[in-house]
């Protein structure tokens, strides 16, 4: 197993078990290629551990909150790829994005960010999209994208699915 962890963040709630605060702790990483997460809870009343770990789509109706949360604590990375040094890779960097399950117009989409402003998400995720360009010789450069956080903590990156609700995989 590849598991680097690479952001971490906290928020709380009550324990299922007493009813006294819980502090979750998610952590997101890069796991053979793919983003996971693991949401730990822990009863600081009754010592009650519980722990996740599973891809963001696994995490259904509470992925957007556990991204954000991520987002909050740590920021956005910004994933772009110079237009013209990778002129003669264009098709290449489409197909990584088709092969995660954009459609044609979202490719279009994720091309024009990459080699515009460049794209954003969080650091597993921009890591896992960066290692799918590399491997198909597209030179990208990967950086902390330093505009407020919450301003940007809903923005999306190319995700697996192509669609911006849905972090990628």
């Amino acid at each position: 197993m590849n598991m680097v962890v690479l952001l971490c963040g906290d928020f709380g709630g009550p324990c299922p078990s007493c009813g006294a605060a819980v502090a979750f702790h998610v952590a997101e990483a890069v796991d053979a290629g793919r983003v996971m997460w693991t949401a730990t809870s822990r009863c600081g009343g009754c010592g009650y551990i519980e722990q996740d770990r599973a891809s963001p789509a696994e995490f259904d109706d509470v992925a957007g909150i556990v991204r954000l949360t991520l987002v909050a604590q740590v920021g956005l990375t910004r994933l772009h790829a110079d237009p013209d040094e990778n002129r003669a890779l264009r098709l290449r960097s489409l197909a990584v994005f088709r092969r995660r399950g954009a459609t044609i117009h979202e490719v279009a989409d994720a091309y024009a960010a990459l080699t515009g402003p460049g794209l954003t998400g969080t650091p597993a995720e921009m890591s896992v999209l960066a290692e799918h360009l590399t491997a198909e010789g597209v030179r990208v450069t990967l950086q902390p994208h330093h505009a407020d956080r919450n301003e940007n903590a809903s923005a999306r990156p190319a995700s697996r699915s192509g669609r911006a609700a849905r972090p990628p995989q």
